[in-house]
């Protein structure tokens, strides 16, 4: 018996603000994921070559149930006490319930931009049921070896985008 398919796109990124999709210093782009917290394939967008490498290095692991991209935003007091408001790149979500909002620069803005300080007011302010922890990861923290594996491990198992007809 033949089987008619039909094509189901992937749903659009969760994402609460749009990133930029013009850059002349970094990498923008997008990947189809699917995730056991996902109904459907879905699209997750990252504005970085190490926000591109994180999450390569995330979706080839077991334990992440859900990844959440440019998540709501978290509103803190900046250095001189003034409302603000960090939008972390990532909120990862393991098949254990733990949730980790992750925030990810190159290490050499990291120090120019003093971030480290404005990381502790807004992992001050970061309400427990939005995530259990912060974390920062620069471009010391990824293995790029094991990224561009991850990289190549994904591209060999795409979701379909294909189901059986009814």
């Amino acid at each position: 018996m033949k089987q008619n398919l039909i094509y189901i796109g992937p749903e659009p990124s969760h994402a609460t603000r749009a990133i930029s999709r013009r850059s002349k210093a970094s990498l923008r782009g997008a990947l189809v994921v699917k995730l056991p917290g996902f109904e459907r394939p879905r699209i997750i967008q990252f504005e970085s070559a190490l926000e591109y490498a994180f999450l390569c290095l995330m979706l080839v692991r077991t334990d992440i149930h859900h990844i959440w991209d440019q998540p709501t935003a978290v509103q803190y007091a900046d250095a001189s006490g003034l409302p603000a408001k960090h939008v972390f790149d990532f909120l990862v979500t393991t098949t254990g319930g733990e949730r980790v909002a992750v925030a990810i620069k190159p290490m050499q803005r990291v120090i120019q931009q003093n971030f480290v300080s404005e990381l502790e007011r807004v992992a001050a302010a970061t309400p427990k049921q939005f995530a259990d922890r912060v974390m920062l990861i620069t471009d010391q923290h990824l293995d790029r070896r094991a990224a561009a594996e991850a990289a190549r491990q994904l591209a060999r198992s795409r979701p379909p985008f294909t189901e059986v007809a009814a």
